[in-house]
């Protein structure tokens, strides 16, 4: 990338400048002994300056047109980059939809939500998302969450909570569908020129650092708690990449894409990530005096497990500490809008030789290679008759 000092420079060498510093040179040399207009090597000078200020003004408008920080040429800007940074891709979002049955019939049957059920906003144009995986309503259960993203690339699809209501499914008139939570994810294209608003991370984009190996990651499919990078990890100018994948292959797979913008002087340490699993018991405590039925058993049983799961795919990444509090706050938080009179949530976690306390904050601690998951959820409900 030129320097902009340089060209600044560059440009100052115009026609009255280069001959004035002609006639300045002559005199010294001894050439004239003062400056006169119409003498011969006066206007040679002065042919001479005319050409090359002309010259000089055409090569720094060149730089200044090829230049990072300066051009207005979108395409020119795109090939400048190349060797730099790399534009920053489209991206769908995504989101938890949440199935419910209309009404509690004691008649109900299960309902199989298929892959690709597509769930959209309201309007003549509506934001639409596909259902990620195929799931069971069971006929005992009154709601159930399925993963989705969206069909259109780009940050509009990052639509507001509560916004993806309507489906055109007749078959399906039993459920009904939100989303709890907003959507997140959805990415636009990002232009040449945004990328050059990024000209500070550029240095820090290519040495092999955290943010880069990052970047690396997400850009080819691998979800932000699906790794861990920790720097220094073998002294300085060391990282470790800690991977959670599904098979062997594309373990591999993604050591060589790593591999392949590699850094001359950065260690890469690899590993796949170690799941250490954790056995739960939820008491959910409830008011009042009214005695749930199986069904509503079932029904608490069935949220209190979809909620924890929610809050470790959500909070709970790779090297991650688990905090028995939060865990109980997101789950009573969860719960407030049930019908159930639920007032506090207590959460204990079983003997485990993996699992290791932190006394001073309560934290239960795992390795920068380790990655949380809940085992066994047990439900508990506790009256507590006024």
């Amino acid at each position: 990338m030129a320097e902009s000092s340089y060209i600044s420079s560059l440009m100052l060498l115009d026609e009255n400048k280069i001959l004035a510093d002609l006639n300045k040179i002559a005199i010294e040399l001894g050439l004239i002994r003062k400056i006169n207009e119409t003498s011969r090597i006066y206007v040679y000078y002065a042919v001479f300056a005319r050409v090359f200020g002309t010259l000089t003004q055409t090569i720094a408008q060149y730089l200044n047109a090829i230049d990072i920080e300066t051009t207005t040429d979108e395409a020119l800007l795109e090939q400048l980059i190349k060797p730099f940074v790399k534009k920053q891709n489209a991206k769908v979002a995504k989101v938890i939809l949440e199935f419910s049955r209309r009404n509690n019939d004691d008649n109900a049957v299960d309902v199989f939500i298929p892959r690709n059920f597509e769930v959209m906003t309201e309007g003549s144009n509506p934001i639409i998302f596909r259902t990620a995986e195929s799931k069971i309503l069971w006929k005992d259960s009154y709601k159930i969450k399925v993963p989705a993203y969206s069909v259109e690339f780009g940050s509009l699809n990052n639509v507001a909570a509560n916004t993806l209501t309507y489906f055109n499914d007749s078959h399906f008139s039993s459920v009904s569908v939100t989303n709890p939570e907003p959507a997140y994810g959805g990415r636009n294209e990002e232009t040449a020129f945004d990328t050059r608003n990024r000209l500070s991370t550029f240095r820090y984009g290519r040495d092999g650092s955290k943010n880069h190996i990052m970047n690396i990651l997400y850009d080819n499919g691998i979800g932000y708690y699906n790794f861990n990078v920790v720097e220094y990890w073998d002294g300085f100018g060391s990282v470790l990449i800690a991977i959670d994948v599904d098979s062997e292959q594309e373990y591999y797979d993604v050591i060589n894409m790593v591999e392949a913008s590699k850094v001359a002087g950065i260690k890469y340490h690899y590993c796949r990530v170690n799941y250490v699993y954790a056995d739960l018991t939820v008491t959910a405590k409830v008011t009042g005096d009214r005695m749930y039925s199986e069904y509503d058993l079932n029904d608490i049983e069935q949220t209190i497990k979809t909620a924890v799961e929610v809050y470790f795919g959500k909070q709970i990444y790779v090297g991650k500490q688990l905090s028995v509090k939060r865990l109980e706050a997101f789950v009573l938080q969860y719960l407030v809008d049930e019908t159930y009179d639920i007032y506090e949530i207590d959460i204990e976690v079983g003997a485990n030789k993996d699992l290791k306390i932190d006394p001073e904050t309560g934290y239960f601690i795992v390795n920068e290679f380790e990655k949380l998951l809940p085992n066994k959820i047990t439900t508990m409900v506790e009256y507590n008759f006024e």
